[in-house]
């Protein structure tokens, strides 16, 4: 049986419906980002950094393996993937 991909609005309810503060989640192409452009946490310079160069959507999920990272935690959603910095409670919506 296949996982049912859910829409961002339940992902973030999810996560975020005991604390009733709405969030601002950013909105960015991966695409765009990797050529220089609107990038709002930054992900395309951190994944350098750690080796891990993206080249497509499926390319973010891969920080929920490494065992060291705390704060990014990524999602795939019917949007696109969404990606969370826990220290400071930003998300971010990355479609193609």
């Amino acid at each position: 049986m296949k996982d049912t991909i859910e829409p961002l609005a339940a992902l973030l309810q999810r996560h975020h419906a005991h604390d009733g503060e709405p969030l601002d989640v950013q909105s960015a192409s991966l695409a765009e980002a990797l050529r220089g452009g609107c990038d709002p946490l930054n992900l395309v310079e951190y994944f350098r950094t750690l080796g891990l160069p993206l080249q497509g959507l499926d390319d973010l999920l891969r920080i929920n393996n490494d065992p060291d990272e705390e704060e990014l935690h990524a999602f795939r959603v019917v949007e696109g993937v969404a990606v969370s910095l826990a220290s400071d409670g930003a998300w971010a919506l990355y479609a193609p």
